[in-house]
């Protein structure tokens, strides 16, 4: 019992550290193939909570993230060469990423199937807030040069994490204590069982 405890503590304790107080959850990985890279719904619509997507180039060339329905995302990215990002890996906060498709993808911004969009230098981010998927988010190049070795964020964050992991960690610490105390308990007993009977020989 106290080993459980314990462990729940430790458990806790360190999703806590890793969580926050704002109970936020990061996953990166960068993308070396040239390409666009896409969010899809398996991964973005994971979460009841909204999803943060950071896209980050170390050539610091322009960045353009875009959202839309799935069916409209896989339309236009088509047989063009995509990184996908295809799975989560918590407590690692690691993505994994699929390389499909070839060739060059060509000017999307103009199609009217993008719910939300946003563009920077270097980096961009975009916010996309959950109950419109299943959704994808596409990440190219914002100017004319090719989108390679970009590095891809995906933040969610839920302060009712943080709580949680602090119920495990205080659980853990009552179960422990108390085990420990009857552990402790026990002993105390069996050596004045033993004191007694030592004394009743002697007499």
């Amino acid at each position: 019992m106290a080993a459980v405890g314990i462990i729940l503590v430790v458990v806790g304790a360190w999703i806590l550290v890793k969580l926050g107080p704002s109970g936020e959850a990061h996953f990166s990985a960068t993308s070396k193939a040239p390409g666009a890279i896409a969010v899809t719904s398996d991964v973005l619509n994971a979460v009841d909570v909204p999803v943060l997507v950071t896209a980050t180039r170390r050539d610091g060339g322009a960045v353009r993230l875009t959202a839309a329905p799935s069916t409209d995302a896989r339309a236009i990215l088509a047989t063009s060469a995509v990184s996908t990002v295809s799975a989560v890996h918590y407590p690692a906060g690691t993505l994994d990423l699929r390389s499909s498709g070839a060739g060059a993808l060509t000017d999307i911004s103009t199609a009217d199937v993008w719910r939300l969009a946003a563009r920077g230098t270097g980096s961009a981010e975009l916010v996309v807030d959950q109950g419109r998927g299943p959704e994808t988010v596409v990440v190219t190049s914002g100017d004319a040069t090719t989108l390679k070795d970009v590095t891809v964020t995906l933040t969610w964050a839920d302060r009712a994490w943080f709580f949680d992991a602090l119920a495990v960690t205080m659980i853990g610490a009552v179960i422990a204590a108390f085990a420990l105390n009857f552990l402790w308990q026990g002993r105390v007993i069996w050596g004045q069982g033993d004191g007694v009977e030592t004394g009743a020989l002697r007499g």
